[in-house]
């Protein structure tokens, strides 16, 4: 009977693959705390028109860098950096949900979802923080 030691076979990034994932993670949590900045510039909607269209246009990009970001962990990092890879796919789920809360408050007038709103914001801002705070560690300690 042979026997299969999984400690012995453990896969790594290559140094590559994590420069490109820390560029990518470090893109999207600036596109997160643009989200942030922009937020802040408004607490009604009336007379801050401008803000909340930036504030909806960024949310756009931020969900398309946050998806380029989970495909790329999905394809290079799945098998090295498994929780990374998951937490990324979760990162990208928040913020496009959180994109779709938005555009329900701005476009259809449905403040219901402030309350739920505000605080998943919170949980993508600090999500983001610690996947960019990974994602340099682990480049920094490949080189």
């Amino acid at each position: 009977m042979t026997t299969y030691d999984r400690s012995t076979t453990r896969t790594t990034a290559s140094t590559g693959a994590l420069r490109g994932f820390a560029a990518l993670t470090g893109i999207t949590s600036l596109a997160i705390f643009l989200q942030a900045v922009t937020a802040g510039q408004f607490l009604q909607q009336e007379g801050n028109e401008a803000w909340v269209e930036a504030h909806g246009v960024i949310a756009d990009v931020a969900w398309g860098f946050a998806l380029v970001t989970a495909i790329f962990a999905l394809v290079t990092l799945r098998k090295a950096q498994p929780r990374l890879t998951v937490l990324t796919v979760v990162l990208f789920v928040l913020t496009l949900g959180q994109t779709g809360m938005g555009h329900l408050i701005t476009d259809l007038g449905q403040d219901a979802w402030i309350p739920v709103h505000v605080p998943v914001a919170f949980v993508v801002f600090g999500l983001t923080a610690w996947l960019s705070f990974k994602a340099a560690q682990l480049r920094r300690a490949s080189r």
